[in-house]
């Protein structure tokens, strides 16, 4: 099997589970049912996973990598392409709510934290290019910055699960530029006073 045809049968298996474990929930969807959604035999699927696991924890790597590839090829930059990352993140997750809510939290205590850290510093960069460069005895870095950021996401995940409340794409586009422009106001008191 060529490469390319590898990685579009992988791409398919992990369409099919995102949306199976979004109807059933992430536990217990038997591969057959994966297989079938992706229009493959289940053999294909144990070729390209040995169990669920390691299928959501590639599922995890694809989101954050999709994420990135986002943002590297973005256009925007400083300030835009952080809202459009943002944006894209809520999107996803507004579509997947549980889905990404586990995947959330399989990067966070799992081993995806590199790829959240490439999210992270991408971030970071990118409040550069907007702030210009912070000074090293500065009360906030960018770093700072980019992991206060993620944080406002986290946090609107599981305030909303916490709550039962709906993942609806436009408020949380709405509350989580309200949150940005918050914290950014911070930011920029923390300089002024500096």
């Amino acid at each position: 099997m060529s490469e390319k045809k590898r990685t579009k049968t992988q791409r398919a298996i992990l369409h099919a589970a995102k949306g199976l474990y979004e109807k059933h929930g992430v536990g217990g969807i038997p591969f057959d049912d994966i297989a079938d959604a992706a229009g493959v035999c289940r053999t294909t699927v144990f070729n390209h996973f040995a169990d669920a696991g390691e299928l959501q924890q590639a599922l995890a790597v694809a989101e954050i990598g999709e994420l990135i590839e986002f943002g590297e090829q973005s256009h925007k930059t400083g300030l835009n392409l952080i809202t459009a990352l943002l944006d894209k993140l809520i999107d996803d997750t507004a579509n997947y709510p549980r889905v990404m809510a586990r995947l959330t939290n399989a990067t966070i205590l799992g081993g995806e934290s590199g790829r959240v850290g490439e999210i992270e510093r991408l971030i970071a960069r990118n409040y550069e290019i907007e702030f210009g460069k912070f000074t090293p005895d500065a009360s906030v870095s960018p770093e700072l910055l980019a992991q206060m950021t993620m944080g406002l996401y986290y946090g609107q995940v599981n305030h909303l699960l916490a709550y039962g409340l709906p993942f609806e794409a436009e408020k949380m586009r709405s509350d989580m530029h309200t949150m940005l422009d918050c914290l950014l106001k911070c930011r920029l008191y923390a300089k002024a006073s500096e």
